[in-house]
């Protein structure tokens, strides 16, 4: 569906994105992931067409996004404000409505309001919390339907509880057939939410695929931390000592744990790779 092909983009001298090219397929959730500096929010500039490369090109549905304005509705970051207009949700949906030159009604607003939790929140949206504020931006990128979202860290600034509505949400935009493209620094919530992701840094792709192969590019599965005495046999795992207890590193829990004497063992805990470890290993490798 999006097709990014060859793609350079600088800011003067200074290179941003390098010969990128990468394919999001249709009603999937598409993480590109990355330091600060990477280049990700200019990868959503392009994408939504804010911003030209300088070499390459963009495409959706076969029409390369610099001649054919793309249908893409886009969240970037966005400041809270106190001073902001005395609206409720609903009269905001409304306003938006008229700039995006939408012929909107009651009941479709009321839908999209329904969607993201606020149906019944009539308070002015200047008071709305972090959390509620959040919900209000995902209202205004499901008002035009538009079949492509684009988001710039979705998370930031959540607490726990608003960052799971907000997964759920996600989740339910694309069963409403969405194709989703984000950026994040959360690393539990990629795992959640994205069918595959993009590892980018300095402007270049360093890995891509769903969150499976990536912990596949690591040459451990988990992470095991034991205390009291083991098998000389288990020395044939990575392993390091720490805080009075040994971590091993082992692709098979079942073959480690055929290894071990479990009776001269006092405590065990298995900790599975997770997304931000095959993430740290795979920048320090680069």
């Amino acid at each position: 569906m999006i097709n990014i092909c060859n793609v350079s983009i600088s800011y003067g001298a200074h290179k941003v994105i390098k010969d990128l090219s990468f394919e999001v397929r249709k009603g999937e959730i598409y993480g590109i992931i990355g330091p600060n500096g990477a280049g990700k929010t200019t990868m959503l500039r392009a994408l939504s067409g804010i911003i030209h490369p300088d070499i390459g090109e963009i495409s959706v549905d076969g029409q390369e996004v610099t001649k054919h304005r793309p249908k893409i509705a886009v969240l970037f970051e966005n400041p809270m404000t106190a001073d902001f207009l005395r609206l409720t949700a609903r009269e905001d949906l409304m306003f938006y409505s008229v700039m995006y030159d939408i012929d909107m009604d009651a009941e479709k607003i009321s839908n999209i309001l329904k969607t993201v939790g606020l149906e019944h929140i009539n308070k002015y949206v200047y008071t709305f919390s972090r959390g509620m504020w959040q919900r209000l931006y995902f209202a205004r990128v499901l008002l035009p339907d538009f079949p492509v979202v684009i988001l710039d860290e979705p998370w930031l600034g959540l607490d726990v509880a608003a960052q799971r509505e907000t997964v759920d949400l996600l989740k339910e935009m694309k069963k409403m057939g969405r194709t989703i493209i984000l950026t994040a620094h959360e690393m539990p919530l990629i795992e959640r939410v994205c069918d595959r992701v993009m590892v980018l840094n300095n402007g270049s792709k360093i890995v891509e695929g769903d969150v499976e192969e990536l912990l596949g590019k690591l040459e451990w599965r988990y992470e095991v931390k034991l205390s009291g005495e083991y098998s000389e046999k288990l020395e044939k795992y990575e392993y390091v000592q720490k805080d009075g207890y040994n971590y091993f590193y082992v692709t098979s829990l079942k073959d480690f744990i055929e290894l071990m004497d479990i009776s001269t063992v006092y405590e065990i805990d298995v900790k599975p790779l997770s997304l931000e470890e095959a993430y740290i290993s795979l920048l320090t490798d680069v």
